[in-house]
């Protein structure tokens, strides 16, 4: 009598409302949730907890931990959240880092964001007290040439950086590298290191350092980073000088917008 009294009272449920729960119920928990655990947050059967459970592992919007018994938020969701940002609360929160961050080096910084498979100048600041040439960090930032495109594919999964790496690679100046082992092996440095440099690879004279804005699991879809002349810029500064700066700006913003969302 009460097992029927528990699945009629499912089935005269919002099946869109249960999808709902589970997903705030995961989201809401940074250490991910047990099966047992769904169900009890949703409040619906763990047979109905496992059914739902398996369909959002199937598009994306759960993923399974490594030790299989706990589910997380999957890429598919995470790829909405970073959408919801929209481009106003970003520039409005990054401002006052992106100043800050062009004070200290009197170079131009800008954060790029990953939108749709590219790359985009997301906002960016000039310092108060400049040099008298100033470079516009562009908009174009193609993966293998650029300190932001390394930065932001390096901690990318294995399949988007093997589409990337498939495409043309294109030779923009003497010092670009355009061999596909090469590349694997920047970013191993990247990820080991933190940040990523662009020195005179994509504009002639041009130096850039970039560092990733990590999220909850490891996401990253947005870059922080510093571009100026080369020789002016090494001049003044060890390039573990300006990472550190920019490390730390990436750091900073990443927990304000976490904060945000």
């Amino acid at each position: 009598m009460s097992k029927t009294k528990e699945n009629g009272s499912e089935k005269g449920s919002n099946p869109l409302r249960r999808i709902a729960t589970v997903l705030d119920a995961v989201a809401f928990s940074s250490s991910g949730l047990t099966l047992q655990d769904i169900a009890n947050a949703a409040q619906i059967p763990v047979s109905s907890a496992h059914r739902i459970t398996n369909t959002l592992l199937d598009v994306g919007y759960l993923e399974a931990a490594p030790n299989k018994k706990v589910y997380l938020t999957g890429p598919r969701l995470r790829r909405l959240l970073n959408l919801s940002f929209g481009d106003a609360p970003i520039e409005k929160i990054a401002s006052p880092l992106l100043t800050e961050l062009a004070n200290k080096l009197q170079e131009v910084a800008f954060i790029c964001r990953l939108v749709a498979g590219k790359i985009k100048l997301e906002a960016f600041a000039f310092p108060q007290e400049a040099p008298s040439s100033l470079i516009h960090p562009g908009y174009e930032f193609p993966f293998h040439a650029t300190a932001s495109g390394k930065a932001m594919l390096a901690f990318q999964n294995e399949d988007f950086i093997a589409d990337v790496l498939s495409a043309d690679i294109p030779r923009f100046q003497a010092g670009t590298t355009v061999d596909r082992a090469e590349i694997r092996q920047q970013l191993d440095a990247v990820r080991q290191r933190g940040y990523a440099v662009n020195d005179m690879e994509f504009d002639p004279g041009v130096f850039a350092l970039a560092a990733p804005v990590t999220f909850e699991h490891g996401d990253v879809f947005l870059t922080v980073g510093i571009v100026g002349m080369s020789a002016r810029m090494h001049s003044r500064f060890e390039e573990t000088e300006m990472a550190t700066f920019v490390k730390s700006t990436a750091g900073k913003l990443s927990h304000l917008l976490s904060s945000h969302r």
